[in-house]
């Protein structure tokens, strides 16, 4: 992928030439939006951005130190460095780090979550991108099979949720799967939610579907099922019983916070879902769910809680270059109080973070390192 771009302020969705969405060009596209002539420079990170090699030299042991959140010795741990929270500047597009940071802050107790635990699992910003790719492989089984380290241990079917993001274009949209009840006849629904509706929802649609109905496959022929882990007649039929809805969310009015709106959906999600939703439960959903300035205000306080947990990391008294660690960084808490994070957090994507080279699908193995492993919720 591309290192730190300084940019024009664009939106994070801009069609490129060769990309249809919906119809839409790049000259209809900015008539949605009001675009200065002044050129302004911003920094653009996108899916699998690493700062360029060219970005300012670091003169100061703090900003080379890295924090790990929740610590170095979580499996799940997310690097980031002080210069990853350029991002977070205003009218720029959110990296993976910053979104994997704030995937990983959600997953702290809160005093609003609704789900019990155990119930939702989330995946980080690299797993689309994965499941995306088993559609081009020639051995789609043995791809599969290396895929599925991703959920090792996980019992996919027996959460009530599952999330993760979607990037592409440069632009962030969101995936929700359903699971049934074992009690509940209906099926499966997968959710698409896009503050700009610029992602095509049947090609993303179409992605979620192959991968449950791999897993389903996969364990049927396995017997890896104890017990059917929803209603049998459902489970039997599976592949026919998934339905698939883009939802009304609410828009953003800007260029710049597709991956804001994102985690913002997200977080009003968690905090909101019934134990298992229904189809009447769709209704919590719409063009009103939410003021617009809500998910727009989460820049200022992700930046907030990151400058906080720098501030209160003790630099290595070593070499700069040196990695530290944040243990003492403790009860990073909301002003709003609806996240009350006992240890403090970080991102997982690879900006500064230096992470091995994507997982070699093609190749002996796709482990995801410990910065591209799911997150499970607590």
């Amino acid at each position: 992928m591309e290192g730190v771009e300084s940019r024009r302020a664009q939106c994070s969705g801009l069609p490129s030439d060769s990309n249809e969405n919906h119809g839409v060009t790049k000259s209809d596209f900015f008539s949605a939006f009001k675009v200065d002539d002044e050129v302004q420079e911003v920094v653009l990170l996108d899916g699998d951005a690493r700062h360029s090699e060219s970005a300012d030299k670091i003169t100061n042991k703090r900003d080379a130190m890295k924090i790990y959140y929740p610590s170095s010795e979580h499996p799940q741990s997310v690097e980031l460095s002080h210069d990853d929270i350029k991002c977070l500047e205003p009218e720029s597009l959110l990296s993976s780090p910053i979104m994997n940071f704030y995937i990983m802050y959600l997953q702290q107790p809160m005093s609003s979550i609704s789900i019990p635990k155990g119930k939702c699992h989330i995946f980080n910003t690299y797993f689309f991108s994965k499941l995306e790719a088993l559609i081009s492989k020639v051995d789609k089984a043995s791809y599969f099979l290396k895929l599925r380290r991703w959920w090792k241990g996980i019992d996919i079917f027996r959460k009530a949720y599952i999330l993760f993001p979607v990037h592409a274009d440069t632009h962030w949209s969101l995936v929700i799967i359903c699971m049934p009840s074992k009690e509940d006849q209906s099926g499966l629904i997968i959710l698409h939610l896009d503050s700009l509706k610029f992602h095509r929802s049947r090609h993303i649609f179409s992605v979620v579907e192959r991968f449950l109905k791999e897993e389903w496959t996969y364990l049927n022929k396995n017997g890896s099922l104890e017990e059917c882990p929803i209603q049998e007649m459902v489970w039997k039929n599976l592949p026919r019983k998934i339905e698939k809805k883009p939802i009304a969310v609410p828009q953003q009015e800007n260029e710049y916070d597709c991956g804001l709106f994102v985690l913002y959906y997200m977080q009003r999600f968690i905090e909101q879902a019934p134990e298992r939703l229904h189809k009447k439960d769709l209704s919590m959903f719409g063009k009103r769910w939410f003021q617009p300035e809500e998910a727009s205000a989460l820049r200022t306080k992700i930046q907030s809680v990151l400058l906080q947990l720098f501030h209160e990391a003790k630099p290595n008294n070593n070499t700069p270059e040196q990695q530290t660690t944040g243990p003492s960084l403790v009860e990073a808490k909301s002003k709003n109080n609806l996240m009350e994070p006992t240890v403090p957090e970080q991102p997982v994507e690879g900006s500064s973070a230096k992470l091995a080279s994507p997982n070699h699908l093609d190749g002996s193995s796709i482990q995801p390192t410990s910065f591209e492993h799911p997150l499970e919720c607590s």
